[in-house]
């Protein structure tokens, strides 16, 4: 069960939002929040597996609370859903912590879905977010370094076979089974690969993996 949290200053669609992921059966319980200054009391006295964000709230640059909660909470997952689609915000926002990016005139792709996807360990993006970021690549903005392994990020015996099978395609429901581990422990195993590889969804940990030759 799951416990998330809405930072979005528009009461209409907070309330939209809310009101759909308490009826979703993973929602232990949904907090709803205008201000960076309510968000971070929330993120103070309670403990948040899941940060729903706009960007542009009626304190600031909702930026900082994505920074902060994936700090105090480096298994959590933070995604974005925002009318913003200036470059920069968008990359300050991934390079906060942010593993998804929703564009709020995006109607095809849903709130549960995104959650879900993320999950999943893969990103949930509108097309004209992953359209900016492949510029800002083609453009230089964004590098891929190779990162130097040292002992903080040799991945464990369990997270280099559950790497395997995410390299496989397998879905975490099909890696639980086959290395006979439950469902909830499937994605903390892949948030410790991402932390540990510095990477953010399931292309860049293998890639990240075979080019420091943890896989073949």
């Amino acid at each position: 069960m799951l416990t998330i949290l809405c930072l979005e200053d528009n009461e209409i669609l907070r309330s939209k939002f809310c009101r759909a992921l308490n009826e979703w059966h993973f929602a232990a319980k949904v907090f709803g929040a205008a201000s960076i200054a309510k968000a971070d009391q929330i993120l103070k006295s309670n403990h948040i597996d899941i940060l729903l964000a706009d960007l542009n709230v009626e304190d600031g640059d909702a930026t900082i609370t994505i920074q902060s909660f994936s700090k105090h909470y480096p298994d959590g997952l933070a995604i974005v859903i925002s009318g913003i689609s200036e470059p920069s915000r968008i990359l300050a926002a991934i390079s906060a912590g942010a593993v998804g990016y929703i564009h709020k005139s995006d109607s095809s792709i849903q709130l549960i879905g995104a959650i879900e996807k993320a999950l999943d360990g893969k990103s949930p993006m509108s097309a004209e977010i992953a359209m900016h970021l492949c510029v800002m690549l083609q453009n230089g903005r964004l590098k891929l370094e190779r990162k130097q392994v040292g002992n903080s990020t040799i991945l464990t015996n369990k997270e280099t076979e559950v790497l395997e099978l995410i390299s496989r395609g397998l879905s975490y429901s099909e890696i639980g089974k086959a290395l006979k581990i439950s469902l909830n422990t499937v994605p903390v195993h892949v948030r410790n690969i991402y932390r540990k590889l510095q990477t953010k969804n399931r292309t860049e940990a293998v890639y990240e993996a075979r080019s420091l030759g943890i896989l073949d």
